[in-house]
């Protein structure tokens, strides 16, 4: 009598967990358009910058690669991914200054279902050092079935050439996720000086 009873338990469990999913999905999430925030740089200030953004409502940011050319950070391209469904692609790179000898990439990516709040960057220790950007360190939190942040376990970071001192470390509001990340730029030489995040709070669509 045991096996007809298993042989129907399995498949109505089955059901049950694809019920839920779908309404997970139906339901769908996106960010205020109104709750638009910046964070402070994480890193230096600079007048002049240079930004990457999402513009969809129902995408954050889930990973940054960043280009060392010549020991300076002159290039970023952020990954956004759907806030629905794993869909991360890469938004077009953006250049601040050129390569003179060398370069290379490195990338921080949270993974699959996470989403950036909050940066960290790293730069050059010792007196007469520009400030420039050697490094960042992101921290994420991933989505629950009520809208709410999870926050990941674990942080994703990278170092390039001369990373030694990490700023403190700048964070969304609660409830929030990164939609666009700003380069705070020092001349060409230097490349990068900070980061900071453009913020959204996340709600169920409709």
């Amino acid at each position: 009598m045991s096996r007809p009873i298993m042989s129907w338990r399995i498949p109505f469990l089955s059901s049950s967990l694809l019920v839920v999913s779908s309404a997970a999905l139906a339901a769908g999430f996106q960010w205020h358009s109104e709750s638009a925030s910046w964070t402070e740089p994480a890193g230096a200030s600079a007048a002049t910058t240079a930004e990457s953004l999402v513009t969809p409502e129902y995408f954050g940011l889930q990973a940054v690669k960043l280009w060392d050319f010549d020991g300076r950070t002159c290039s970023m391209q952020v990954d956004q991914s759907s806030l629905n469904a794993p869909s991360a692609r890469p938004l077009d790179a953006v250049r601040f200054c050129e390569p003179k000898q060398t370069q290379a990439w490195k990338r921080a990516d949270l993974g699959t279902g996470h989403f950036v709040t909050a940066i960290s960057v790293c730069t050059a220790q010792g007196k007469g050092e520009r400030p420039a950007v050697h490094g960042i360190e992101l921290w994420g939190a991933s989505i629950d079935a009520n809208g709410k942040l999870k926050p990941a376990k674990s942080s994703a970071k990278l170092e390039l050439t001369s990373c030694q001192k990490w700023s403190p470390k700048r964070s969304c509001p609660a409830g929030s996720v990164a939609t666009g990340i700003r380069a705070h730029l020092g001349d060409a030489e230097s490349g990068a000086h900070g980061f900071a995040l453009r913020c959204h709070a996340v709600k169920v669509a409709g």
